[in-house]
């Protein structure tokens, strides 16, 4: 009688059982071995992070309508709209940067608290709000970078007659992924105060200069400079854009600390951008990601193959790794972007690469 099996095929059934068998002692003694498995040892990963376009028009009524729904205080705290990316488990803009568009009422105060993650203000509008940090009083105007450094106690309100709206950039996507995600409440409301508003600017937000008689070095939790005000760094573009420009982003400027030079944060950096009349940037590629909100002027971001028409207010993210490119759409103005990128985080861990594509 024949053999219903070969010895070939008894050996290859024979050595998956041993293989199996194997995997199931690995698994029961807490242990892995990637060479069980098929494919290569460090399998490459697609990037979650979608390319996505906000426009202000769908943003800002929901924003508005906060107020009728939610009110300032203890428990959720801030009144706060976040942008949602699909390919995001854990819905922030990109899988390292949170995004949301805080706002506050004439006399509403949004109560002091400190947390893990490092968090920049970006104001869009209002007139005397503010943002204290851990006594030092940040008086908010349009355009103006306020930054709260991991754990400073800080808090918001707005003393003027008008709505106030700023957004909120925070690394929480990553001290999430670090499991090192807290906060926690002040005793009061608000801090109180230091004497004079705006200590940090006083003493640091002159080009070149410093304090004499303070020493350079500072808490590894606090930033020298908390507030870049928007009059100084538009200017500052201005004077950038009448010498030779970069071939992909035409004229960029990073906030940085004026005693270091490092960026805002560890893990995020943040850029004023200018895209002077009629400019379209050349390709490339980061790996990086990043989220551009605009601040002036209409044009396009190509991301890959799409391309999104933008204008004020709007958002656009690009994703790690992805082609993109930027258009001013006017021949006679400029066009004035504002990003912030995971750069810094990248680089430190030497992972940060760009290329013309």
């Amino acid at each position: 009688m024949a053999k219903l099996v070969s010895e070939t095929e008894t050996a290859v059934v024979s050595e998956a059982e041993r293989f199996a068998a194997f995997a199931a002692k690995l698994r029961a003694a807490g242990l892995d071995a990637p060479w069980t498995s098929p494919g290569p040892l460090i399998p490459p990963k697609t990037t979650a992070v979608q390319a996505r376009h906000w426009r202000w028009s769908d943003i800002e009524p929901l924003v508005l309508e906060g107020p009728e729904l939610m009110k300032p205080g203890r428990g959720a705290e801030r009144r706060i709209i976040r942008l949602d990316n699909p390919g995001v488990p854990e819905r922030t803009a990109t899988h390292t940067i949170s995004i949301a568009i805080q706002y506050l009422l004439p006399g509403e105060v949004a109560p002091a608290h400190r947390h893990t993650p490092s968090a920049i203000r970006f104001m869009l509008r209002g007139r005397n709000a503010y943002t204290t940090i851990e006594g030092d009083r940040c008086e908010m105007r349009s355009g103006d970078l306020v930054l709260t450094p991991s754990m400073t106690w800080h808090d918001h309100g707005n003393d003027g007659p008008d709505p106030a709206m700023w957004i909120d950039l925070l690394d929480s996507p990553i001290v999430r992924y670090l499991e090192n995600l807290s906060g926690e409440p002040y005793p009061d409301e608000r801090q109180q105060p230091a004497t004079l508003p705006g200590v940090s600017e006083r003493r640091f937000a002159h080009a070149g200069l410093r304090p004499a008689w303070r020493p350079p070095g500072g808490s590894p939790h606090h930033h020298h400079l908390l507030h870049w005000r928007w009059d100084a760094t538009r200017a500052a573009l201005d004077r950038l854009a009448t010498l030779e420009p970069s071939p992909f982003d035409d004229v960029i400027m990073e906030y940085v600390d004026p005693i270091t030079g490092r960026s805002v944060t560890p893990a995020l950096g943040c850029y004023a951008q200018m895209l002077r009349p009629g400019v379209r940037t050349r390709a490339h590629r980061e790996t990086s990601s990043a989220v551009y909100y605009v601040l002036e002027g209409t044009g396009s971001t190509t991301v890959g193959t799409t391309r999104f028409d933008w204008g004020p207010g709007d958002f656009v993210v690009v994703p790690p790794r992805a082609p993109h490119s930027h258009a001013n759409g006017s021949s006679s103005a400029p066009a004035v972007l504002f990003s912030v990128q995971d750069v810094p985080l990248l680089t430190y861990l030497h992972l940060y690469r760009t290329e013309e594509v």
